[in-house]
């Protein structure tokens, strides 16, 4: 956006010189091709049957006006579960500085890589799972994409937002320059029927609606528009309005003209977008400020704004935080009128900055307190004192809790493990943002007397979920009234309030309910809570002798004699209701849509069932042979994908059969009964070898960064030795071309691997790929000694086995050379070292790429698909084999196809085979089935049959021999005839024949 756009476009190779303007700090931003990556398909991993993931939707004008539902493999998945809540309130104003008419939008980079990452939730704890929500006003889906200018929200996030009552507005984005084919875009996305209509805008609104978000961000920053064709997108976007209930959001780029010229605000040059038409319809309902303004800039806004009779809140102020997060310096100041409250709305641009500042997902939460709360850590505290305010500090906060029952389990919507009723269901590391809870109001307004007392999530204990809310450190003789959230709920004689928790530490801990608007201590009523020790215990309080009051407050009071050493409580489950809610029937209509094997070990499924609309979640388990269930995930919709079916030697069921399990929970977390379906695997699990030598592990990881030359706040050296080069995570300093880290790793290691991800594993442009660099080690004496040097390099990966093994302590990486990009910095994703010399295995091909024909003789048959220049294929007869078979090198991409070999019996079997890259090691053996020899002479001599409308009487001696062929079959050899079908209906066309002749 504006200069920021600057940041977007580097992941893109480029459709003109333009679009390769990036960032100086190189975060992962939007971006936009507006000719496609050059297929209308979006999800290619799904088309060319390599996946069966999820992908977000994208469009480019053409793709998005032959979009439908029914052509959209992942549509149904794609679809928001949550309706926006709409019964949005604010409670009384905890923070005197804020102004409760002022709001926030929050343009933020949701995923990684928007043509990449899952739309449904993934295997990662490492996610950007914001849970402020209390904070904001909208969220606008910031990402880029390959496939067009459309990047359309995970239904994941719109989940999350809408049971918070924030909308959340899709992506449009005209990429930033001079560019005849993105002009050429505006043009087609623009263009007006005679009858006034606008057929973008009107698909426009049927994907909002079908998927369920809430509008459109435009961020038109190509240089070209002609006046006439700006007034008709102003015009386009009144459209919108005129037909649809969605909003617009826009940003401060193309004036009234049609040029980008960026204003810092409001004023006579860019204000036809804010301006009402006759009718009283306008065309922008939030209009988001280039990030250079002024206190007269703001005061522009604010007068121009009122000048045509429209809410200045309605008017967004940009605060850039991609580089630096909350240490960016923002002159707030210029925002705030004479009672020092601020007289416009805020925009932040990428405050998932935080997630560059955190050591670890967990501690990415303390960040985003930082950020939102402010310093202080209580939003009744957050004033000017530091450099940054925090959001609290400007805006007040709101809530949607206004009816029963109201269940939290604290769920952040990600973790290490995933939680039912206090018991680990699996130990995978999991983010699913559409089931986050209903997060405290407040973090943390904690009213004490002595020592205030800590408040954090905590990963390693959950009711249900990922994580539960620790108290501690409160120091003897303190008294903590921990205020959770904020409420307007209207008590009956039946209410009750379920808690869930932990208390080992001997404190008194009470429920408290505050009774009066104003939450004033006077009118909390508190409910004593019985002891507990380290389980988890629940506590039901009745509330029914307050009938005919109103909640507007839950807290947690915590008054301890004793000093919290090393215990804390923990406080697993919340919940307020009137009567417990009907445990639900098992799902009915249950199906495997579609599943893809790994490997005979690790399988991905589709599945669907009729929705309840009773049920508030649905949990979806594996039921092992061993009797152990293991939770594959949960979800609010009735379409489901998962990655996690899987089975080990020792649990897997001898007819190759797992069942799943759909169970139904109601919104009291009730689980209800479950439907099962068998998921059948096809193969036994000796068809796949299990790996038995891995590689050693990445000693680099997490070592101790001990120097550096240079680092971006959000983007530290650190970053580099985390394991991950997801989410944007690596070391990038600021236009260095130069510059080094050194590390220490704890003890002296003896390393014969190293390996560095560059910048375009982690999405960006190839010249921006580290072009020269080494790796010292210290020696005995304290010198820097070379390990290996790199130059030249232009690959997105090293990885690389030394000449001869070192063994220290300390390394430095020195970059001479940080790539060939203008927009020069280093970008390092990943350091590793290892002790073993054992390279990564090259990936095996999917064992549906492979068939195997079993022909009488030394004529059988193997074709491997999709095999890539330079690897070279095995054969093996069996698992265990010690000489392959055959062996093949690609001279090209493609197939290859072995002849003439001889499996060595003519019954059924399988045929195994590897791939391997050079520099890597051979992939671990997969096989193929084939049929017994007989049953290949039947299926090729029923393909040669005629095509069924082509048979004539002439036709019936050979379809008798295909039928007297089949019959000759063994009854079980039968079943494996694939195309029998083709053979039935040649023969019941002979029958027609026959009749009529």
């Amino acid at each position: 956006m504006g200069r920021i756009q600057n940041k977007l476009y580097r992941r893109m190779l480029s459709v003109s010189a333009a679009f390769m303007l990036l960032s100086s700090v190189g975060a992962t931003g939007a971006h936009a091709e507006v000719n496609g990556d050059g297929t209308d398909v979006v999800n290619e991993n799904y088309a060319d049957r390599l996946s069966l993931k999820p992908l977000a939707p994208a469009f480019r004008v053409d793709t998005l006006l032959k979009w439908s539902p029914e052509n959209d493999p992942d549509a149904e998945l794609n679809r928001a579960s949550i309706p926006l809540n709409k019964d949005r309130f604010k409670g009384a104003q905890v923070n005197p500085l804020a102004n409760p008419k002022a709001g926030i939008t929050s343009a933020s980079i949701t995923n990684w890589n928007h043509d990449e990452a899952s739309s449904v939730g993934s295997n990662d704890f490492n996610v950007y799972a914001f849970d402020n929500w209390q904070l904001l006003d909208s969220y606008i889906y910031w990402a880029g994409t390959n496939e067009g200018i459309f990047a359309i929200p995970t239904p994941d996030i719109v989940d999350a937002a809408h049971r918070n009552g924030v909308p959340v507005y899709a992506t449009l984005g005209f990429p930033w320059g001079r560019s005849a084919d993105g002009v050429a875009e505006i043009e087609k996305f623009t263009r007006q029927e005679p009858d006034g209509s606008f057929p973008v805008a009107d698909k426009m609104i049927e994907a909002a609606e079908y998927f369920g978000f809430d509008g459109y961000f435009f961020n038109q920053e190509t240089y070209g528009v002609s006046k006439a064709t700006a007034e008709r997108m102003n015009e386009m976007m009144r459209y919108i309005k005129r037909n649809s209930q969605l909003n617009v959001s826009w940003y401060d780029a193309q004036d009234n003209s049609g040029a980008i010229n960026y204003q810092d605000s409001i004023n006579s040059k860019n204000d036809m977008y804010v301006k009402p038409a006759e009718d009283g319809v306008y065309a922008v309902d939030e209009f988001f400020l280039n990030y250079n303004w002024t206190t007269g800039k703001i005061n522009t806004t604010v007068e121009t704004m009122k000048g045509h009779n429209r809410n200045p809140f309605d008017a967004y102020a940009g605060f850039e935080l991609q580089g630096n997060s909350y240490n960016t310096k923002i002159n707030t100041d210029a925002l705030l009128d004479g009672n020092k409250q601020p007289k416009v709305s805020i925009a932040l641009y990428t405050p998932n900055s935080t997630m560059g500042l955190a050591k670890d997902p967990a501690d990415f939460h303390e960040k985003e307190k930082t950020l939102w709360t402010g310093p202080q850590g209580d939003p009744s505290l957050a004033d000017d004192s530091a450099d940054w305010k925090g959001m609290a500090r400007f805006v007040t906060d709101s809530s949607v809790i206004e009816e029963m029952p109201f269940t939290t389990n604290f769920n952040s919507g990600h973790g290490k493990q995933y939680f039912v009723n206090g018991k680990a269901a699996s130990n995978l590391e999991w983010n699913n943002r559409s089931i986050q809870d209903l997060m405290p109001t407040w973090r943390w307004w904690i009213r004490h007397e002595g020592s205030r007392i800590n408040v954090s999530y905590d990963f390693e204990k959950a009711y249900n979920g990922g994580n539960s809310l620790k108290f501690s450190g409160a120091k003897a003789g303190s008294v903590n009234d921990i205020m959770l959230y904020s409420t307007k709920l209207a008590i009956t004689d039946s209410t009750k309030v379920r808690v869930v928790y932990q208390n080992p530490t001997g404190a008194d801990v009470s429920l408290g309910v505050a009774y009066g608007e104003d939450y004033t201590q006077d009118k909390m009523k508190y409910y004593s809570l019985p002891e507990s020790g380290d389980g988890w215990q629940t506590a039901v309080v009745d509330l029914g002798k307050d009938a005919g009051k109103t909640a507007y407050a839950l807290s947690l009071k915590v008054s301890n004699a004793a000093e919290m050493d090393n215990e804390s409580i923990y406080l697993g489950q919340l919940s307020v209701f009137d009567e417990n809610a009907a445990i639900l029937t098992k799902p009915k209509d249950t199906k495997i849509l579609e599943k893809m094997l790994r490997n005979a070990f690790e399988a991905e499924a589709r599945l669907s069932w009729a929705d309840n609309e009773n049920a508030l979640y649905y949990e979806v388990y594996q039921k092992n042979a061993d009797g152990v269930d293991t939770l594959l995930g949960v979800t609010p919709n009735n379409y489901f994908y998962t990655p996690n079916i899987t089975r080990t030697v020792e649990n897997a069921a001898a007819d190759n059969m797992t069942t799943l399990k759909v169970v139904p929970v109601n919104r009291d977390y009730a689980r209800g009964e479950a439907a099962e379906l068998a998921f059948d695997w096809g193969m036994g699990t000796d068809a796949t070898e299990v790996e038995n030598n891995p590689t050693s592990p990445n000693v680099a990881l997490h070592a101790k960064v001990t120097g550096v030359s240079a680092e971006n706040a959000a983007e530290p050296a650190a970053k580099a030795l985390d394991g991950t080069a997801m989410a944007n995570s690596k070391w990038c300093a600021v236009n260095a071309k130069t510059g080094y880290m050194t590390i220490d790793i704890g003890e002296e290691k003896t390393i014969r691997r190293w390996r560095v991800e560059h910048a375009e594993y982690g999405g960006e442009a190839i010249n921006m790929n580290t072009v020269d660099f080494e790796l010292l080690y210290k020696n005995k004496k304290g010198e820097w000694v070379s390990a290996k040097r790199v130059t030249d390099n232009t690959k997105a990966v090293t990885d690389i086995v030394l000449d001869q093994p070192v063994t220290a302590r300390e390394f430095k990486l020195q970059i001479y050379n940080s790539g060939t990009s203008p927009w020069g910095a280093i970008r390092i994703y990943e350091w590793q070292m290892f002790e073993s010399a054992a390279l990564t295995r090259t990936e095996n091909m999917m064992m549906h790429f492979v068939s195997a024909e079993n022909h009488a003789g030394a004529n059988d048959k193997v074709t491997i698909e999709r095999v890539k220049e330079g690897q070279t294929v095995r054969l093996y007869q069996s698992l265990g084999a010690k000489e392959a078979l055959a062996e093949k090198k690609a001279e090209k991409d493609g197939a290859i196809t072995f002849d003439h070999l001889d499996f060595g019996t003519a019954d059924a079997g399988r045929i195994y085979y590897t791939v391997q890259t050079e520099d890597e090691r051979e992939s671990l053996r997969f096989s193929a089935p084939y049929l017994h020899e007989k049953v290949t002479g039947v299926i090729q001599q029923i393909s040669e049959l005629p095509d069924v409308n082509d048979l004539t009487l002439a036709d019936k001696h050979i379809v008798n021999d295909c039928k007297v062929a089949y019959n000759k079959l063994h009854p079980k050899l039968r079943k494996t005839v694939t195309n029998y079908d083709r053979l039935a209906k040649a023969m019941e066309r002979m029958q027609e024949l026959k009749k009529q002749s």
